[in-house]
């Protein structure tokens, strides 16, 4: 029987994460080790954890950064973690990802799991009323764009381009020799750029059956009448940004950017494209498009020379929420 390590990071969602940490108790295939890192909550996680008895357990290992190091820190430290455990896979997740009972007995029972071509399998996410959630399992091109509606099917095991950390299932060996996550992307992204390393080993395949709860929309963006309107016209599923967490959209831009740099080419015009395609879609969809635009603007730069300084959030509502 395939041994699992499986990683949840969390931050300041201690419900949630009591929640994950069940439903993983509960999978049909056991998972050997469930490795938890908290990325410097201040809600009593530690606390609620403690009171629930799931520190006590030998098959629950917690961890505790003093400082917040952003998705990518601590997806970092969690495949770091799941390396030093040494299970032939590693299954990531938020904490606010809830897997049905038989999701890994499905991952692990599908076909391309016992592909020696395939380094990973991810889950389909699903909202909390079932429907699919586009946005974590997708292709790469100009853009990252969602699968085709076909790929949902059950048993078809499409390709994925890169998926989200939620859910995903990666060989340890394979893991190893690709490497971390990168830290230094904080937050978006992060999880494209390791999809593309790890698709120079092998490929990602999507497992339909096997399904994951995804409790909180993905981006942090809100459906507004604007929004609506522009989706239904280009076909697409973005959301509306806010104000307040526009400091993630900017890091999204850079990353992009860099990622498009670091594992292709990036010519100026195919630059000054990606660019003026950000702009345009903040114009369009986003609250305040005129004070966003030099921000975006200076964003793309920073992805252009891979200079991965940028607005922390407590700096962000100091200096800018005003």
């Amino acid at each position: 029987m395939s041994t699992v390590c499986a990683f949840v990071l969390t931050r300041d969602r201690k419900q949630l994460l009591v929640e994950c940490l069940r439903a993983l108790l509960a999978q049909t295939h056991p998972v050997d080790l469930v490795i938890v890192h908290d990325n410097a909550s201040s809600d009593g996680t530690e606390e609620l954890l403690r009171a629930e008895g799931l520190l006590e357990r030998p098959d629950i290992a917690y961890h505790r950064s003093e400082q917040n190091t952003g998705g990518a820190g601590g997806y970092a430290e969690g495949v770091r973690l799941c390396l030093e455990a040494g299970r032939d896979w590693m299954w990531l997740m938020d904490d606010d990802a809830e897997p049905r009972h038989d999701a890994l007995e499905r991952l692990l029972g599908a076909p391309p799991a016992s592909d020696p071509r395939t380094v990973a399998v991810c889950t389909e996410v699903v909202h909390p009323d079932g429907t699919v959630d586009p946005l974590h399992r997708c292709r790469m091109g100009r853009f990252i764009m969602p699968l085709p509606g076909e790929a949902h099917r059950p048993g078809s095991y499409a390709a994925v381009g890169c998926a989200s950390f939620v859910g995903l299932l990666v060989r340890t060996h394979v893991a190893r020799e690709v490497g971390l996550p990168r830290a230094e992307l904080f937050i978006g992204y992060d999880d494209a750029e390791w999809s593309l390393r790890l698709r120079r080993h092998g490929d990602i395949r999507l497992v339909p059956e096997s399904e994951l709860v995804h409790k909180l929309p993905v981006g942090g963006g809100s459906a507004t009448a604007r929004s609506r309107f522009w989706n239904l016209v280009l076909g697409q599923h973005y959301a509306s940004s806010s104000w307040q967490g526009f400091w993630k959209d900017l890091y999204r831009v850079r990353n992009f950017i860099w990622i498009k740099q670091h594992h292709g080419r990036v010519t100026p015009l195919a630059f000054a494209g990606l660019t003026a395609g950000y702009l345009v879609k903040s114009l369009m969809y986003d609250p305040r498009p005129l004070r966003r635009l030099p921000w975006i603007a200076r964003y793309a730069l920073k992805g252009r020379r891979g200079d991965f300084s940028g607005v922390s959030p407590e700096e962000w509502a100091r200096r800018v929420l005003r």
